[in-house]
């Protein structure tokens, strides 16, 4: 059974740090160095310095980036910049952008969740998941003993029962982001509402969208606590989570692409003869200079096909798109992250790719071209987007994709709502 909980967050003071835009950022792991660089100079008390703060050379074990975190949050929370709010509630969550030209609006909640293991009916992830951020998220949970940004979850309730009573919240604040989403905060602290929406969620499954990392992370730490302190902890038990019905329609799910390296002269021609074997090849002809232009209309053209399909640049003028060739038995083998973590494990010959030099995710398509043609990386991959019903069949199957097969937008800010872990719910 689904167990949620209301909290009492910990929002920052509107009239100390003025505009919240700038102490919030996105998820920790979409945020790249010029991107840190940008949030660290927006605000003195910006949420960067805790969530992914800055290594120097003179760090170690009692001076590094996850004890300046800690400091920080203590500090913050002593002046009064960031401050625990008075009742438990559950928090509203609203965003609107524009997906394909038309405006969206997506309404969610905040809560706590009681963690559950995989594999027990509750919540089910759907990607495989890296050992380095992992270690990351723990590390900063151990030292802050908090969470700064809600895992995403989705649920489905095609009556509505649950969103009806969402309209009841209070006001906070909103939110711009950099991307021009309008981010809306808001509490419901009425306990019979409360109660209403904790017994509308306890039979519901919950599909792990993003946050697999943190929370693998939660479990881990709830672990150490139970064996270092030989009880439980009530509010270890429990993760920050947001909750959005996937049934409501305002849901995007972007495709991330792949730069890939290492291969050596006999790798590329064995890459080459495999595609050739795999797939149906055509040239794609792009004359223009305009390399973001050039990514969309990549995209546009995979997003026509119906089969599972690539775009690969190999660096030049050479861009190529690759349909399947086939049929497969199992959904799994058509999923084009599946195929495609495949085929580059067989030519490097390798059980698991390492980040950063065999394989490398990058979010906007330009800056794949760019990492190719500085030679940095040798060929990029562009991948259609993956629908919500393939990653739910995934989830319900016990099947995971590789990582960062799917990139849910817009995402939770972090530093919208901070919880502490050592407070008993």
């Amino acid at each position: 059974m689904l167990e949620i909980r209301p909290f009492r967050g910990i929002i920052y003071d509107k009239e100390k740090v003025g505009n919240i835009a700038r102490v919030t950022t996105p998820p920790y792991d979409v945020i790249s160095l010029m991107d840190q660089e940008l949030y660290y100079s927006a605000h003195p008390n910006n949420i960067i310095r805790i969530i992914l703060g800055k290594d120097y050379p003179q760090d170690n074990e009692r001076e590094n980036r996850y004890t300046r975190a800690k400091g920080f949050l203590k500090e913050w929370l002593a002046k009064g910049i960031l401050k625990k709010e008075k009742k438990p509630a559950i928090y509203t969550y609203e965003k609107e952008y524009y997906g394909e030209g038309n405006l969206e609006r997506r309404r969610g909640f905040l809560a706590l969740m009681k963690l559950e293991e995989f594999g027990k009916g509750v919540i089910f992830p759907h990607e495989e998941t890296l050992p380095k951020p992992g270690l990351d998220r723990l590390r900063l949970l151990q030292w802050c003993r908090a969470n700064f940004n809600p895992i995403f979850s989705l649920y489905s309730d095609p009556l509505y029962l649950v969103d009806k009573y969402l309209k009841a919240g209070q006001s906070l604040f909103e939110v711009i982001d950099r991307g021009g989403v309008k981010h809306r905060l808001g509490k419901i602290e009425d306990m019979d509402i409360i109660k209403k929406i904790c017994r509308a969620m306890e039979d519901k499954k919950l599909f792990l969208a993003d946050g697999h990392h943190r929370y693998n992370m939660a479990l881990k730490f709830r672990d150490e606590e139970r064996r270092r302190c030989d009880q439980s902890g009530n509010g270890r038990n429990f993760v920050l989570m947001y909750f959005l019905n996937m049934d409501n329609d305002a849901l995007s799910i972007l495709s991330v692409s792949r730069v890939i390296g290492n291969l050596s002269s006999s790798g590329m021609f064995r890459l080459k003869s495999k595609l050739k074997d795999l797939f149906h090849i055509e040239r794609l002809e792009l004359a223009l200079d305009d390399k973001k232009r050039k990514a969309e209309i990549i995209v546009s053209q995979l997003q026509k096909k119906k089969e599972s399909i690539f775009a690969v640049y190999w660096g030049g003028g050479r861009y190529e798109l690759l349909t399947l060739k086939g049929e497969k038995k199992s959904f799994l083998s058509k999923v084009n992250t599946v195929v495609l973590d495949k085929l580059i494990k067989e030519v490097l010959v390798k059980d698991r790719l390492e980040r950063g030099q065999d394989i490398d995710f990058i979010k906007e398509g330009e800056e794949a071209i760019n990492l190719v043609q500085k030679k940095k990386y040798q060929l990029a991959f562009f991948l259609k987007s993956l629908s919500l019903k393939q990653v739910k069949e995934v989830c319900l199957s016990g099947g995971k994709l590789p990582p960062k097969s799917t990139y849910y937008y817009p995402k939770p800010l972090s530093g919208v709502v901070t919880r502490n872990l050592d407070e008993e719910i």
